[in-house]
């Protein structure tokens, strides 16, 4: 069987071309389509390692396509936390700023030192994608500027560890799951 075709990369897939649907969804007059096509999406990046592990169909291209589709669906929700609730966004500029700062010098790190970017699956990022999933999605009935803030901290502090073990540890699988995890 080809390890590439499986439900897991199905998934990560699924969330990677839905992603920009969720502009087309903001715009219409009635805001529970976003939200719905949101947790839809969240769902498959909960599901896609779930899965891949359980089935035993773990592979390199499924960890980077589950990368590649959480770095265009969490940024996503950003954008539209910042289109559709600006409000609960602006306090936290700074905290966005830390953040995509954090992830870009340790995935410029891992590019210049390894030759590739490795993005890793830590238990720190982990959490936090669960933390913008609720974030996003609170936020189409309550203020979540703290949950905001927490998230972006949360998602630093990942990325940091994320430099710690390419420096320290050098090329790691992308299902590293912290600094002190072997």
């Amino acid at each position: 069987m080809n390890t590439k075709v499986n439900l897991p990369n199905a998934l990560s897939l699924l969330r990677l071309v839905g992603t920009p649907a969720l502009f087309w969804l903001a715009r219409l007059p009635n805001q529970l389509w976003v939200a719905l096509w949101f947790g839809v999406l969240g769902l498959t990046d909960a599901l896609d390692g779930f899965l891949a592990r359980r089935w035993q169909q773990t592979s390199e291209f499924g960890s980077r396509l589950d990368g590649i589709a959480d770095i265009a669906f969490y940024p996503t929700g950003a954008v539209l936390l910042f289109w559709l609730y600006p409000e609960y966004l602006w306090p936290n500029m700074g905290y966005v700023a830390l953040a995509f700062a954090l992830f870009a010098t340790a995935n410029l790190y891992a590019r210049l030192r390894f030759g590739r970017f490795i993005l890793l699956h830590t238990n720190l990022g982990r959490w936090s994608g669960v933390l913008a999933f609720f974030a996003v999605l609170g936020a189409f009935h309550m203020d979540t500027t703290w949950l905001i803030r927490i998230t972006l901290l949360g998602y630093a502090i990942s990325f940091l560890e994320c430099l710690l073990i390419f420096k320290l540890r050098g090329p790691v699988s992308p299902d590293t799951r912290s600094l002190f995890s072997h």
